[in-house]
């Protein structure tokens, strides 16, 4: 059953874009809108959305059955999904994923794949009677499924450059459009300015703060001089306060306490795969590297071996500049889900920075297809190595030690791979 439903969803094609929301707004009309069954927190941004969704989940849960929808997954699609804090069972998204695939065949709409992910989990909220719900947008605000929803609070927890085909060019009209997820008379939180973000912060906050007095919401800034690893407390009190008036109060001990346990991997995670110490990080936009470098920096005394991937929309050379100065060496990889950067120009990036490369041995780059279809790989598929990249892991991973561990990231998707394999 759960791989029939996993199929099924999974048949409405990850990454397609599917352009405006009246489709999905008409399905949950014929469902009876069960995203309004509880009072929901929507969380937007460009970096930090998971962890403190993450965050509120593990907090809320010690008292209400709270719902979280988080994304993208790493091994197992039902970690988007979680109710009091647990991802849900097979048996739950089977229900929820095959109610949510009658109700679009119905219709007989062209639905997206996040947009269903949508539906499912307000479909599953309401059918467990969960009694308040955290929501993790999607890409922007204004135009996202997401944004169907009716928040009593908005958070935005910073915004950078990312998506910019999509959102625009400019911070500037980055922040407008993701400001779009804020409601009249209700709260609408920014967070505090990102460590060395103080130039984007100026330009962006004054966008926000028209936005939200367009829409007529409370806008709630919070302080802009902050160190980075301050933004997930700061956002975390500042959201606690405002749902004390909707009687889901969190005291400060509760919150810091679920900051120390809540679960969100591939966040500047220790781990260890194969006996080797590794840091995972889903970075994968500048604001994100430069993150990443800073603590590689302040953590440790040497530069650290790396793998790194991006999505074919990134430029390599770019993120790989960021990284430099704590890059010991690079191995590149290429794994086929959705739709990656080649290796071959991740690698002639490298070179052009005078990073040091560093492969298995008798493997060459021409030895990579350079065409291939790609899709995404479910749970259930048997990983893809049509690009060598399990040979390029096992090899980094020997150069890892405990005092300097492997660093991966560049791609949540690829991570999620290594971790599936290895692991």
């Amino acid at each position: 059953m759960f791989e029939q439903a996993l199929r099924r969803l999974y048949s409405l094609g990850p990454g397609r874009m599917v352009f405006g929301r009246d489709r999905l707004e008409r399905v949950l009309e014929l469902a009876g809108h069960p995203e309004r069954s509880c009072p929901v927190i929507l969380v937007g941004g460009t970096n930090g959305k998971g962890s403190l969704v993450c965050a509120l989940s593990r907090a809320l849960s010690s008292r209400w059955k709270t719902a979280a929808f988080v994304k993208p997954h790493l091994v197992s699609i039902r970690e988007r999904w979680r109710i009091n804090d647990n991802d849900i069972s097979e048996e739950q998204f089977s229900w929820a994923a095959n109610r949510a695939c009658d109700l679009i065949e119905q219709r007989g709409l062209e639905i997206s794949f996040f947009e269903a992910n949508v539906l499912l989990g307000a479909l599953l909220f309401e059918r467990e009677d969960c009694e308040i719900a955290i929501w993790e947008v999607g890409l922007g605000g204004t135009h996202d499924a997401c944004n169907l929803l009716d928040p009593a609070i908005s958070v935005l927890t910073h915004v950078g450059l990312d998506h910019q085909a999509i959102l625009g060019d400019t911070v500037e009209e980055i922040a407008a459009d993701k400001a779009g997820i804020a409601r009249s008379g209700r709260p609408c939180i920014l967070g505090p300015c990102l460590s060395g973000n103080e130039q984007a912060w100026l330009r962006y906050e004054p966008v926000v703060r028209e936005r939200t007095r367009e829409i007529g919401a409370r806008y709630i800034p919070l302080p802009a001089e902050q160190e980075s690893r301050d933004l997930l407390p700061a956002l975390l009190l500042a959201v606690s306060r405002e749902l004390d008036t909707l009687g889901f109060g969190l005291d400060e001990e509760e919150c810091f306490e679920a900051i120390h346990r809540m679960r969100h991997r591939g966040r500047l995670e220790l781990a260890t795969l194969q006996g080797r110490a590794v840091l995972l990080d889903s970075a994968h936009n500048e604001d994100a590297l430069r993150m990443l470098a800073t603590r590689i920096a302040m953590d440790y005394p040497a530069a650290l071996p790396f793998i790194f991937s991006c999505q074919a929309s990134r430029e390599p050379r770019e993120m790989l500049e960021i990284l430099r100065p704590v890059m010991a060496t690079l191995t590149p990889i290429e794994i086929p889900v959705l739709r990656p950067c080649d290796v071959g120009s991740i690698a002639a990036a490298a070179r052009e920075l005078g990073i040091s490369l560093s492969l298995p041995e008798g493997l060459a780059l021409s030895d990579i297809p350079q065409e291939y279809e790609v899709g995404h790989v479910t749970e259930l598929d048997p990983p893809d190595n049509r690009t060598h990249w399990i040979e390029s892991v096992e090899h980094a991973l020997t150069l890892a030690t405990e005092d300097a561990p492997l660093v991966i990231c560049g791609s949540i998707y690829s991570m999620g791979e290594i971790l599936r394999v290895f692991e």
